[in-house]
């Protein structure tokens, strides 16, 4: 009997709760559609607080390099996003992206009802920037597969055998954005 019980005990020890996210993944053509901003930076800070509700979120300080789509008057911007700990409450919003102080990111924002920015799908919204040690292009990924884009005028008339990458061509990525922009 001590051996079963001893047992169960074991089970439920290491039996820890499990959550998943089903992102419908979005491509840089929807997220650039649906941003009405889009910006490269660097993250400069970020600050965790409390709202007079009790709920924790994260404003996140970007030094704006380049406006890729929208208007911004300043230099620097600020989002906000769910989640973080103040004190020794914290709050998990699964999905969500992590932007790190010093990286530099390429971010697709939307603004809410206090018009404050917020990014497009979660994570998704957010593409970390690498730039390679040895020179070379430097790369975005927000942890999802992208396409390769086919060439202008191609769309239908050519098979895609290309694989989805997770990275891009930072310029490519900007190119992207620039393109829907540009459309009537």
């Amino acid at each position: 009997m001590l051996r079963l019980i001893l047992l169960w005990w074991l089970a439920g020890a290491w039996i820890l709760p499990v959550q998943a996210v089903h992102f419908l993944p979005l491509s840089i053509e929807e997220l650039a559609a649906q941003a009405q901003l889009v910006v490269q930076g660097t993250v400069l800070s970020r600050a965790c607080q409390q709202d007079e509700a009790g709920r924790i979120y994260t404003r996140v300080e970007l030094q704006v390099k380049e406006v890729w789509k929208g208007q911004l008057a300043e230099t620097r911007l600020t989002l906000v996003h769910g989640g973080g700990v103040v004190g020794e409450k914290r709050t998990v919003v699964t999905g969500q992206a992590e932007l790190a102080v010093g990286e530099e990111v390429v971010v697709f924002l939307v603004f809410n009802a206090r018009g404050e920015a917020v990014l497009v799908g979660l994570r998704q919204g957010a593409f970390h920037v690498q730039t390679p040690a040895a020179g070379g292009e430097a790369q975005a990924g927000n942890g999802f597969a992208h396409a390769p884009r086919l060439p202008s005028g191609a769309a239908g008339l050519m098979p895609q055998t290309a694989p989805p990458r997770t990275w891009v061509p930072l310029s490519e990525l900007r190119r992207r954005v620039k393109e829907l922009e540009a459309r009537p």
